[in-house]
């Protein structure tokens, strides 16, 4: 399994979000927390993956410390968007906050949320 990086089309470098490809699938790893001040480049490189037919993209949040409520509505939304056209979107590495707030939310029954990357990539929806 060779790991590359390439970074999705969009207008400008990504400063928040790491962006690889492993194999078929997409991976995403934020350098801070992600809340509404900073969603903007979350949002276009979701929306760039959702419009690629198949998409696996895996959101590792090992880094995040919080989400709020307007990342949890983009998550839903990219859920939404790239199953619609076949893909998915996996969400790992959450601390004990970020799985508390899904929890809370009942997310965790709607979102596909992992342990760690190979927990996700074992399982096919």
């Amino acid at each position: 399994m060779s790991t590359t990086s390439e970074a999705i089309p969009s207008d400008k470098p990504s400063t928040l979000i790491r962006i690889s490809k492993v194999g078929v699938r997409t991976i995403l790893t934020p350098n801070a927390s992600l809340g509404y001040q900073n969603i903007e480049e979350l949002a276009t490189v979701l929306n760039d993956c959702s419009r690629q037919p198949k998409a696996e993209v895996i959101l590792d949040c090992k880094s995040v410390k919080f989400l709020d409520s307007a990342v949890l509505e983009l998550l839903v939304r990219a859920h939404h968007d790239l199953s619609g056209n076949g893909g998915v979107l996996k969400i790992i590495g959450l601390n004990e906050n970020g799985r508390d707030i899904l929890y809370a939310t009942r997310l965790i029954n709607i979102l596909n949320v992992f342990k760690d990357i190979h927990e996700a990539i074992r399982h096919n929806p």
